[in-house]
């Protein structure tokens, strides 16, 4: 069954038109739906769905419960999407870049410089997928398709050395979530290692790697901060995550409950996740202030060409996918177009 793009907008909004459930309905039968989460459950993605827990069981009288498994303890991590697809999760959050090759339009949405520094950046990053989602929706093939959002963008935290020059990176490993990453990182130096995000403070200990490229709720979810010492706005790239529903599990509900879980999704829904997840709030700040990680900067130069290896590597991609016939330049054209609007809104 090809996925299906769910637009439905704001839970909130969905509420109000869905059926009433009036006394008697609420004593018909329960259902629970398995949530799968790669995330531990402090991470600040873990916010968005206890709230759409708590929202669901009220709106529906106790009768549709989420029940959320966090920290990877369905299955590894590059295994997430598969939960949901396959039915052991009737839900799942999960991470394109896990399964490199297996979403190559939507790793478009990865490359370095498509979007603003900061929490902007994730905001922007979040609009920009929801109106690209529907072009996306054949990669998610067995599933409902919710949303997309982006992070924060990325860059590097190293465990012992600043980088603030290109030729700093030479020999250093470091952990990367996506292959745009890792083929940017290892055309100016670095040298990129697949670790699953739930296994980076360990590589980190032992010494497997000596960084790791991810945002600062990379840190704070995975509790990176006494491990790493510097960070450097050096990649500025994307991950991008997607929230699917198996679609057997969304069909054996009954239709008035099945609005409420076709009201998780759209462009507002991946929004409000990514305003929740990366905006900062008080426990994140603290955190972050706690951990005493130094900000370094490029020199001008290692910018220049930074930013002349990301567009030649953008290139390269665009042309190997036009080449099995996907229409990945106008795309990409796209999402620069909404990008740099939606910047500008905000």
């Amino acid at each position: 069954m090809v996925a299906r793009w769910l637009v439905f907008g704001l839970v909130g909004a969905a509420l109000a038109v869905a059926p009433g459930i009036g006394p008697a309905e609420a004593q018909d039968k329960t259902y629970t739906l398995k949530v799968a989460s790669f995330t531990p459950e402090p991470a600040s993605s873990s916010r968005w769905f206890k709230i759409k827990k708590e929202e669901l069981a009220k709106k529906t009288n106790g009768r549709l419960n989420l029940e959320l498994f966090f920290g990877a303890s369905m299955g590894p991590m590059p295994r997430h999407y598969d939960l949901a697809r396959t039915g052991v999760a009737d839900i799942a959050w999960f991470q394109h870049g896990a399964t490199p090759g297996r979403f190559p339009m939507t790793e478009l949405l990865h490359v370095p410089f498509l979007y603003p520094a900061g929490a902007k950046g994730a905001i922007v990053g979040a609009k920009v997928a929801g109106d690209l989602a529907r072009e996306l929706v054949k990669e998610h093939e067995g599933t409902h398709l919710l949303w997309i959002v982006n992070n924060r963008p990325s860059g590097i935290y190293d465990a012992g050395k600043p980088i603030r020059t290109l030729d700093d990176l030479k020999g250093r490993r470091y952990r990367t979530p996506t292959p745009a990453d890792a083929a940017v990182l290892r055309e100016i130096g670095g040298i990129p290692v697949g670790v699953p995000a739930s296994e980076m403070a360990e590589q980190l200990q032992k010494g497997t790697i000596d960084g790791a490229v991810t945002d600062p709720f990379g840190i704070y979810s995975f509790r990176l901060g006494n491990l790493v010492k510097y960070y450097s706005d050096t990649v500025r790239s994307a991950i991008s995550f997607g929230t699917v529903v198996n679609p057997k599990s969304l069909a054996a509900l009954p239709a008035n409950l099945r609005t409420f879980v076709e009201g998780l999704g759209g462009k507002e829904n991946g929004v409000l996740m990514a305003t929740l997840t990366w905006s900062d709030f008080p426990g994140f700040l603290k955190y972050m202030e706690d951990s005493r990680i130094e900000t370094v900067r490029l020199s001008p130069e290692a910018d220049r060409r930074l930013r002349s290896v990301a567009e030649r590597f953008v290139q390269q991609l665009i042309d190997s996918l036009e080449k099995k016939g996907l229409p990945a330049k106008a795309f990409h054209e796209r999402a620069k177009a909404l990008s740099a609007k939606y910047a500008a809104e905000s």
